[in-house]
């Protein structure tokens, strides 16, 4: 049985979370945050006023990107401090380190065990409420959660136990994101969107999720980056949590597989370094045939979710709509160039060797290694 999460939108999130805290009566709050964005975001001042009578932890002592030794240090001080109740305010590190401690300290097997064989994860962890101080990741409405393990990157998924909860989504929490930060985060749900929609496991819901996220983002993200209306970053708020749920059930693809090694190798954030590949792979992945389609459905099928991908995107061929996204990302700032990123073409293979192959395998078009290498020169 799939877990049904709640959710409320809108800034008065705060007196929703207040209502469920009075409803549970939590004994003992863990609290995962972090470090600046708590206070930046302004949410600890709004949390402080409802936690004030109610015993907290908090933790805010790890990197972006979670790292297993951060998730078992969180383990260690969640079990010592006996909480029963679990609330995460940050971006998408925070939120899937809270999914990973939450989901670690409930299990009889170590976290590493849990890594490689997560058949282990039998049972769930406590009550988990999510609430996003980016509107990016839309890791609040997904049930996996990204670790890094010596360098390498892993996404540990249960449908009905990493999956948060409830996720509340105060856009007042992201007014104070920098221009280069909502411009990051939301190339990051941007991607989730196109890739949820293109994804073999998509379906009538997913690409309904991640149409509705299309449409808000092309309207609100070049205004938002530029004068961070409000209207404009409520938009994004709600665009960020449909990709997320979008993507909860078709997954990524080829985009996202590509971007894990700039992210842990090269140290580009995650949204930019999606965004770098995502107009090749969707010019790419558009020129499907029937002999590479990934996709049960078969070509035809593919084929048309491109031209409603073109349509969405106000494009008359895929072509058109790569040239769009590549304008988009240098409009909001950042670099569409890995030659312009401190990358040369002699790390063109080490990129290569540490595509993520289990994102690959939702892609609608079979790729080998001399495609991904013309994929990968030309972003030089």
């Amino acid at each position: 049985m799939t877990k049904t999460q709640l959710w409320h939108f809108g800034n008065s999130g705060i007196s929703f979370l207040e209502m469920l805290l009075k409803r549970d009566n939590p004994k003992k709050i863990f609290l995962v945050t972090g470090k600046l964005s708590y206070k930046n975001s302004g949410a600890e001042s709004c949390l402080s006023e409802i936690l004030h009578d109610i015993a907290f932890v908090r933790f805010s002592d790890f990197e972006e990107n979670p790292k297993i030794e951060h998730v078992e240090k969180g383990i260690e001080l969640f079990l010592n401090s006996e909480c029963d109740y679990m609330i995460a305010v940050g971006g998408g590190s925070v939120i899937d380190m809270a999914k990973l401690i939450n989901i670690g300290q409930a299990q009889k097997s170590t976290f590493y065990d849990l890594v490689y064989n997560p058949s282990n994860i039998i049972q769930s962890g406590k009550k988990l409420i999510a609430i996003p101080t980016t509107s990016g990741t839309g890791s609040e409405a997904t049930h996996f959660a990204v670790i890094y393990v010596d360098g390498k990157k892993y996404s540990m998924a249960h449908l009905d136990y990493i999956l948060p909860d409830v996720a509340i989504i105060i856009p007042s929490f992201t007014y104070s994101l920098s221009p280069i930060q909502t411009a990051i985060s939301g190339l990051d749900a941007f991607s989730q969107a196109i890739e949820g929609y293109w994804s073999i496991n998509s379906t009538t819901e997913a690409k309904r999720y991640a149409a509705q996220s299309i449409k808000l983002i092309l309207q609100a993200l070049p205004i938002v980056v530029k004068n961070s209306e409000e209207k404009a970053r409520e938009e994004m708020s709600l665009a960020a949590f449909l990709a997320g749920k979008a993507i909860n059930i078709s997954k990524t693809t080829g985009p996202h597989a590509m971007s894990y090694a700039l992210t842990s190798i090269f140290g580009i954030p995650h949204g930019h370094a999606v965004a770098l590949s995502l107009g090749e792979w969707y010019e790419f992945n558009s020129n499907v045939t029937i002999d590479d389609c990934m996709d049960p459905r078969g070509v035809d099928y593919v084929q048309k979710t491109f031209l409603k991908l073109n349509n969405l995107l106000g494009s008359k061929t895929s072509y058109d709509s790569k040239v769009k996204i590549k304008r988009l990302v240098k409009m909001l700032g950042l670099e569409t160039k890995l030659s312009r990123l401190n990358i040369s073409k002699k790390d063109l293979e080490l990129i290569n060797v540490n595509i993520n192959i289990e994102r690959l395998n939702n892609n609608p078009r079979n790729i080998n290694n001399e495609e991904l290498r013309e994929i990968i020169i030309k972003l030089f």
